[in-house]
């Protein structure tokens, strides 16, 4: 057999994820494996190197696939992008030995979160960045914080500034809920949040190296071992967008999204660096912050 190693970028907006779980249409592996079935006239079985959840993107997902065909690199590259939607492309194709498996033979993956905290709204880049001045619930732990720079005049926002889990119309998993769509006339100039960025980087600090992330996990059902190694996680502003960039040999489910909203409360003064320890110990799901939305976080790279 042949094995294939293919680089992917993808805008995952409209996606249900990398993995097909029944819903092949709406993923892009199901998307990749339909293309080669058809085309091949074989049953292939794509393995990624890992799963992305529905609604985030990719510049360098890995994956591999055999088939009995032998065929070139380019020729598989032209097939692919030629029927895969747009959204969907293929930037390499590499035949390797047919023992690589591109999850297994992983070493290291690099995530990044990008964060949207101009005074107004990036139009064009809304699908890859989370402005969290929108989101009611982030907003008005900003204002209980003093992490606002502009207040709003708007009487008619709900002041209930409780934990999620203690609010009605809020899931208790730590998810944020929907995007605040009103403001009011009178308000002179949108909100900006103010994060403390070296209390964020302190308690970035504490959470490298090997831990046992169960805090940072929602799978309440994780029979396998979660303890993972974050080599580097650094925090940086740019052009009035913060930077989350996370390294590491392995992350569970939603846990960078997970890492990325607790970052954030250690940066309006919700949590403080010195929580990180305990958080870690505690290992339950709602020590931790809440679950940053999925449309900022990309998968950046794969190291082999």
């Amino acid at each position: 057999m042949n094995n294939y190693k293919l680089t992917i970028q993808y805008d995952g907006t409209r996606y249900s994820g990398w993995q097909k779980q029944g819903n092949t249409a709406d993923t892009i592996q199901g998307k990749i494996e339909t293309v080669l079935q058809k085309w091949l006239k074989e049953d292939i079985e794509i393995h990624g190197s890992g799963r992305t959840d529905a609604g985030v993107h990719a510049l360098c997902q890995v994956a591999n696939f055999k088939t009995s065909a032998a065929l070139s690199c380019p020729q598989i590259m032209t097939a692919l992008n030629q029927y895969l939607p747009q959204d969907v492309r293929i930037t390499s194709v590499t035949q390797v030995d047919p023992r690589f498996h591109a999850r297994l033979n992983a070493k290291q993956k690099h995530y990044r979160y990008q964060i949207d905290n101009g005074s107004a709204a990036e139009v064009f880049e809304r699908k890859y960045m989370t402005r969290f001045a929108d989101t009611d619930y982030f907003y008005k732990l900003c204002r209980q914080t003093g992490h606002l720079s502009a207040t709003f005049g708007d009487s008619s926002v709900n002041t209930d500034i409780s934990r999620p889990s203690e609010r009605n119309n809020v899931a208790s998993n730590n998810t944020m809920p929907p995007q605040r769509n009103n403001v009011a006339s009178n308000n002179t100039m949108p909100p900006q949040i103010i994060y403390d960025l070296e209390a964020m980087q302190k308690a970035a600090a504490l959470l490298c190296g090997e831990h046992d992330f169960k805090s940072f996990c929602d799978n309440k059902r994780m029979k396998k071992s979660t303890v993972r190694t974050i080599t580097n996680l650094t925090i940086r502003n740019e052009n009035n967008k913060m930077i989350l960039d996370f390294y590491g040999n392995g992350f569970l489910y939603h846990m960078v999204r997970i890492l990325t909203g607790t970052l954030l409360e250690v940066g309006i003064g919700l949590k403080s660096p010195e929580d990180i320890p305990a958080i870690l110990q505690a290992q339950k799901r709602e020590a931790a912050g809440f679950t940053a939305p999925p449309q900022g976080l990309f998968l950046m790279n794969v190291t082999y």
